[in-house]
């Protein structure tokens, strides 16, 4: 009888040891949500992404920096590296209207209308820049949008102008250990959470990296730009003004496309 109730008290242990792994796993997963990480996002899920044929192709900025547009997304290169990569198969971009309350980690959004899907219509390259331009649009209509990506010195600028638009939400592909830098993030693991950068936050400073090795900024300064790695598969930038952009380091710290 001795070893039977050995082996029931090791599968009792066994068992509560399990359980408490599972909560533990549990805690993890949800603690962010707890700890208000996620508080006042509203999800905005990429619409169809549509590029006409003579917005299609590379061009290169210089400096081995290239840029490519193709129904699949917006990819940006030094040579074989790869530096930026929009949602796959997704729009780039999607225009809300609506506003905020609140500042720096306090901030809400009130979002009443989501224009996202994105047609690319044409593209005009001049040396070192290249400009999209298209439509946002939804069921009910439609907004004119210009997209810029250029090499700046040491960093990829692409800036977006949204005629009408309250915000743009950018929706990039996600990538392994997505992390935020300090200043205006913490210097944790995004993976499941939604965050507000600080409002000193410079423009363009780098916010957040991922395993591609390059750094990424977010601008303007003066409005709520915020960072919301919830959603599988893909990291949604939102910055509140109809005219934002990215900053790209334009050199890859991993030296390999991640």
């Amino acid at each position: 009888m001795r070893w039977r109730e050995q082996d029931i008290s090791r599968s009792m242990v066994a068992l509560v040891a399990s359980l408490g792994a599972l909560a533990l796993l549990g805690l993890v997963t949800h603690l962010p949500k707890w700890l208000g990480e996620d508080h006042g996002f509203q999800t905005v899920t990429p619409g169809l992404l549509t590029v006409r044929p003579d917005a299609k192709g590379v061009a290169t900025l210089g400096g081995g920096v290239t840029v490519s547009m193709y129904a699949d997304g917006m990819r940006v290169l030094r040579g074989d590296t790869l530096l930026f990569q929009s949602v796959i198969g997704g729009s780039l971009l999607s225009a809300v209207e609506g506003h905020t309350t609140g500042s720096g980690a306090s901030t809400h959004e009130h979002i009443d209308r989501r224009l996202d899907n994105m047609r690319v219509d044409g593209l005009v390259f001049l040396p070192g820049r290249a400009t999209y331009v298209g439509e946002l649009f939804d069921a009910h209509g439609s907004v004119p949008f210009t997209l810029r990506v250029e090499l700046a010195g040491g960093v990829v600028k692409i800036g977006v102008n949204v005629n009408g638009a309250d915000g743009v939400v950018w929706h990039l592909d996600h990538r392994p250990l997505t992390e935020g830098l300090p200043p205006g993030l913490p210097h944790v693991n995004l993976r499941g959470s939604a965050r507000w950068l600080r409002p000193t936050t410079l423009e363009g400073q780098a916010a957040f990296s991922s395993s591609l090795g390059t750094d990424i900024g977010l601008g303007p300064q003066r409005v709520a730009r915020g960072v919301d790695v919830r959603a599988k598969g893909r990291t949604d930038v939102h910055i509140w003004s109809d005219a934002s952009f990215l900053s790209v380091s334009s050199q890859s710290r991993s030296g390999g496309s991640g």
